[in-house]
């Protein structure tokens, strides 16, 4: 059941029933010339939604505001200030806690988030929530088994607007690929300007090695392939939401965790 979509009655019954709410969560970047500046949220928007018909709970709309300050020299891209990103999602999550939900799962469509969220669910225990805390990649993790499957109709690829994500958004949002603009020599290859570097990180790592934020294949990408993606992804995200639903232990850790954090504090 989408949010945005849903009667106060709807809202009010998914939360008493079921209690979860998903954050599907992108960015606004670039993905080469031809996909769209929202492929992140669109995709994860979507295997939510779907994966909510299987195993019902509530989808939050598709949140654009992630960790993109690689993308900020690129036409189209969304960055706000670090403090503010993470004090939105305090916010969104307080209300959505608000509403009855004592369970919010995101779900994340952008690599660049990762350490973003990772440092937003830790930063939820300096207080006390009337909410459980989930994050998830929509594809990451899988078996070995499912990966076979993957790549038994796409190779492995770049990984960023590459014959994956280009397929996928061809199955969710085919109108918006314009696979004309597609400009660059295939396959796109990182250019490894801070090899030098070894496994050292830094901000420009990314920049440095994909300034145009497209890697791979892109052209062989196709819609049959992207619903073949999709049909994967939803299965293993309504899993994952059946996971969470039926979750005691993390609940019962987060009551502990703060009995204890009270008590020393008030030593």
């Amino acid at each position: 059941m989408q949010w945005e979509l849903s009667t106060p009655v709807d809202l009010e019954k998914m939360a008493k029933e079921e209690k979860l709410c998903i954050v599907p969560i992108g960015v606004l970047e670039r993905h080469g010339e031809h996909l769209p500046l929202g492929t992140d949220a669109l995709i994860a928007h979507k295997i939510a939604v779907e994966a909510a018909k299987i195993e019902p709970c509530m989808v939050f709309p598709p949140y654009w505001f992630g960790q993109v300050h690689e993308a900020t020299h690129s036409p189209g891209s969304f960055v706000l200030e670090s403090d503010f990103t993470i004090t939105l999602l305090q916010n969104i999550c307080d209300e959505i806690g608000r509403n009855g939900f004592t369970k919010i799962m995101f779900v994340n469509g952008h690599g660049g988030n990762g350490s973003m969220l990772t440092y937003f669910l830790f930063s939820t225990m300096d207080r006390h929530v009337p909410y459980t805390l989930y994050s998830v990649m929509y594809d990451s993790g899988l078996t070995p088994d499912e990966r076979a499957k993957a790549e038994s109709f796409v190779m492995p690829d770049g990984g960023h607007a590459d014959q994956w994500e280009t397929s996928l958004v061809m199955s969710v949002a085919p109108e918006s690929v314009k696979m004309e603009y597609q400009r660059f020599p295939e396959p796109v290859k990182g250019l490894g300007r801070v090899g030098h570097l070894g496994r050292v990180f830094t901000p420009y790592s990314w920049y440095a090695s994909y300034p145009e934020h497209v890697t791979g294949t892109p052209s062989l990408g196709t819609k049959e392939a992207g619903d073949k993606l999709m049909e994967l992804y939803i299965e293993r995200l309504a899993k994952d939401i059946k996971a969470v639903k039926e979750d005691t232990v993390v609940p019962s850790f987060q009551k502990e965790f703060f009995e204890r954090a009270d008590k020393y504090e008030n030593k």
